[in-house]
């Protein structure tokens, strides 16, 4: 059974490539939100963004200028955010005070 092989002149493989860690970048910033919101990964002292990237498998640079471009400000920045919001949650939902 004979293949076949495509062929793509370099400028051509070269947008190729960047269109697909584009994709990747946009469904890994997608999934740390999701992340964030659904499975509230924030809570964890021990994880960080770096890690976080490192389990979604991208890179934690590229989804942080990802991230800033979107939203003004770095996945750090928001997962910090996240963790110092906890007391008021717990204040306001359940009388707790952390």
């Amino acid at each position: 059974m004979a293949t076949s092989t495509c062929y793509l002149p370099p400028d051509m493989a070269a947008l190729q490539t960047k269109n697909m860690e584009k994709m990747k970048i946009n469904e890994g910033y997608e999934l740390f939100a999701r992340l964030m919101e659904d499975e509230k990964v924030y809570m964890n002292p021990f994880l960080t963004f770096d890690s976080v990237c490192a389990l979604i498998g991208v890179g934690h640079r590229e989804l942080d200028d990802y991230i800033r471009g979107q939203l003004g400000c770095g996945g750090h920045d928001i997962m910090k955010a996240y963790r110092d919001s906890l007391p008021l949650h717990f204040l306001q939902k359940y009388g707790i005070m952390l």
